[in-house]
């Protein structure tokens, strides 16, 4: 599955503490656990990787933007002209969006600590500086050789057990929380993308998970273009009849319902990091009766199988839907709702959005193949 963005952590500290050290150990701890890991340093230095006399050297200095370098034991890329930020420097997306990220797991950042990402910060006593994480809401971590407060948001890693800030990159990896992009921005692009998307759903709810939090949006309708203000962030409550503990009090009714349905999907499907409800005719057409549908064609069959469907009476839905909607795909990837269209989870958007669109295909088949025949 193809994926535009890696996840990422960086690492913060004045210079002098030790974040290139530690990241010298990480590195082979990580890459011995299988996985694949990246790296991105901000430099104070000017670009030097070329050397003068060279005939690469020499056609960017007659003006060659972008120079690949391609040799036995690899190649590299050097951008003599890149965009750049508001602050004159070249922002960590675009340089993060440079890797391939089908061979990548993981992307370590060292430095870039004035942006937004989730960070680990690495504070030593004997440096007499005072910690970083008070001031940034985005180190969730800090590995030292010192105690931290009792009230401390971050988690506390000893510094010295590289084993464990190892076990902690894993664990927040597992749990989708070095997202690549910011949720808010995810959210709204894929939104946008499917509103304009020659197939797949065209009206419905999207949400992604990151950690214990779900954010939500809806798809869009043709001339209604969403922004981050539309973008509401629901808490994944073990308690599934929970209002959202930061939900605006003016939700509407819809949006409070679907908050629901989600967050129960997300808290008995472990494996969910995203969920699409969405309004599909032909789906809803195939699920009218309450049972549930065999795809006829060959992609459905191998990659959605029997897909269950419920039959709910509207009124009903905010009481009875979320329960039922989850234990019927606890089992599948996707399950429709007569008369609505249908939900599908993924371990991504992507895939959410992918499962959806593919039901909505068999679907068209199915009731296509139905009046041909009648």
């Amino acid at each position: 599955m193809s994926r535009r963005f890696v996840p990422l952590v960086g690492f913060v500290a004045p210079s002098g503490t030790g974040k290139t050290t530690l990241l010298r150990k990480l590195v082979p701890l990580l890459r011995e656990r299988g996985l694949r890991v990246g790296y991105i340093k901000h430099s104070h230095h000017s670009l030097s990787l070329d050397h003068p006399g060279k005939d690469s050297h020499d056609l960017a200095e007659a003006g060659a933007e972008q120079v690949v370098l391609a040799a036995a034991d690899g190649w590299g890329l050097m951008d003599y002209a890149p965009r750049r930020g508001e602050d004159g420097r070249t922002p960590l997306a675009e340089l993060a969006a440079r890797f391939d990220a089908e061979r990548l797991d993981l992307v370590l950042v060292e430095g870039f600590r004035q942006e937004r990402h989730p960070k680990i910060e690495v504070h030593r006593v004997a440096t007499g500086k005072a910690p970083l994480y008070p001031n940034d809401p985005d180190i969730i971590a800090v590995a030292t050789d010192s105690q931290l407060p009792a009230d401390a948001a971050p988690v506390r890693l000893p510094i010295a057990d590289t084993e464990a800030i190892a076990d902690f990159i894993q664990a927040q990896l597992a749990d989708g929380r070095f997202s690549g992009e910011d949720p808010r921005d995810e959210l709204l692009r894929r939104c946008r993308e499917t509103r304009h998307a020659a197939t797949g759903p065209r009206a419905g709810w999207l949400s992604i998970r990151i950690g214990e939090r779900c954010w939500m949006a809806r798809i869009a309708l043709a001339g209604d273009d969403p922004d981050v203000d539309a973008v509401g962030v629901h808490l994944v409550a073990a308690a599934d009849d929970e209002a959202p503990a930061d939900a605006p009090a003016d939700v509407p009714d819809i949006a409070s319902i679907e908050a629901t349905i989600h967050r129960r999907i997300y808290s008995t499907q472990p494996l969910a990091r995203a969920i699409i409800g969405a309004r599909m005719p032909y789906t809803a057409a195939a699920g009218f009766q309450g049972r549930s549908f065999q795809p006829l064609d060959a992609d459905g069959v191998a990659l959605l199988g029997d897909v269950p469907a419920l039959s709910l009476d509207p009124a009903k839905l905010a009481q009875e839907g979320p329960a039922a909607i989850a234990e019927r795909l606890v089992d599948a990837p996707v399950c429709i709702l007569a008369g609505q269209g249908a939900y599908a989870w993924g371990e991504d958007l992507t895939q959410a959005l992918e499962r959806a669109a593919l039901l909505e295909r068999s679907a068209q088949i199915y009731v296509l193949g139905r009046q041909s025949s009648a």
